[in-house]
């Protein structure tokens, strides 16, 4: 009886088993959640042209405008003077600033002259038998003549008889010869060419100086220039009497001036041109480093973009109106440190304001305005 029982409860099971099964196969299966696409965010920059300043800048030394290095031409010792030749002495336009002992040479070029002098005395009585109508100019020439001051212009010649005759007594050359001495011996005194200050001197009373030794440097703090190197593409846009502003090391002090002069050449080894900015303002002194802005006017009808936005320094993507991407190549006008001036591209052009990985030409994004 218990084996009955048995084998009735495992039929049981087993039917109520295939039953089940077949429920549960029977039954709806869930409908699957669809994946929704998602989209990669892109923030724009929105494209809006205008003027833009042209400012070039450049650094360089502050030097006076009148400027000379003193160099000696004649052989003496070195006088002294009312004012010393010395740094930061002041001379005006005439003042002696150097004198050499000239007594040696004086003493040749009055020889010189008492030479010439005794030449015309013995040329008088031939000219009297020769030219008797012109013994009065010779005549009073050689008394107006005196060795201590600068000789005087010959008598003029009426008639080429005349001319080769006083050739012929070596008047001429004998004249000439008195009047390149009388130059070299203004050699000895240097005045100053104008107002200014000493700023470099290598002598003083008692030495001996030689010929072509740098005796110093004589400037004019009036009128200053800096000289500045830009870059050859940039020379285009400068032009003489711009307006610039000089920036000392000091902060907050700026110093107005204008471009003077601009050296077409280009340096081989830097590819710069050199710029010159020119300032009266008492502020500056020779030898200051400086930095100093030019500026050049406007563009017109640009837009400013990043660098780091670039693609091979000429593309960048644009957001078309499907929010689809576009790779595009810029016009470049000018580039600058961290930006580039472009030309060409339309108002309200969205331009994709930051570096994604993995876009591409026709993807579809998100655009998101930037802030």
């Amino acid at each position: 009886m218990t084996l009955r029982k048995t084998w009735i409860i495992s039929i049981v099971i087993l039917i109520v088993g295939v039953f089940g099964f077949k429920y549960i196969s029977n039954m709806k299966k869930a409908p699957r959640k669809r994946d929704k696409k998602i989209l990669l965010l892109a923030p724009y920059l929105t494209v809006k042209n205008g003027s833009y300043p042209i400012i070039i800048d450049g650094s360089g030394q502050v030097k006076a405008k009148n400027r000379i290095e003193i160099f000696s031409e004649v052989n003496g010792v070195m006088q002294s003077t009312d004012k010393e030749f010395r740094e930061g002495v002041y001379f005006k336009k005439g003042d002696v600033m150097i004198k050499v002992d000239d007594s040696e040479y004086s003493a040749s070029l009055y020889s010189k002259k008492s030479d010439f002098e005794n030449l015309i005395t013995v040329l008088l009585p031939d000219i009297k038998l020769e030219f008797p109508d012109q013994f009065d100019k010779w005549y009073n020439y050689l008394i107006s003549l005196d060795i201590e001051k600068p000789i005087k212009e010959l008598p003029e010649v009426s008639s080429q008889k005349e001319k080769f005759f006083i050739t012929g007594r070596k008047i001429y050359s004998t004249y000439y010869t008195i009047k390149n001495m009388e130059t070299r011996l203004g050699k000895y005194t240097i005045k100053a060419p104008f107002n200014g200050v000493v700023t470099v001197s290598n002598v003083n009373p008692g030495m001996l100086i030689r010929p072509g030794q740098k005796i110093g440097v004589f400037s004019n703090n009036d009128v200053f220039e800096t000289e500045i190197s830009i870059k050859a593409v940039d020379a285009g846009y400068i032009s003489i009497g711009d307006k610039a502003l000089i920036k000392p090391q000091e902060k907050g002090s700026v110093i107005k001036g204008k471009v003077t002069r601009i050296n077409p050449a280009i340096d081989i080894n830097t590819q710069t041109v050199t710029v010159f900015i020119e300032s009266r303002d008492k502020r500056l002194k020779e030898g200051m480093f400086v930095n100093a802005e030019i500026e050049c006017g406007k563009m017109n009808n640009v837009y400013e973009i990043p660098r780091r936005l670039l693609i091979n320094d000429k593309f960048i993507y644009t957001i078309n109106d499907d929010s689809t991407l576009t790779k595009k190549e810029i016009d470049a006008v000018r580039y600058l440190t961290k930006t580039v001036l472009t030309s060409g591209l339309a108002d309200g052009t969205k331009i994709v304001s930051r570096n994604i990985t993995g876009i591409f030409p026709g993807m579809k994004v998100k655009p998101v305005k930037e802030n």
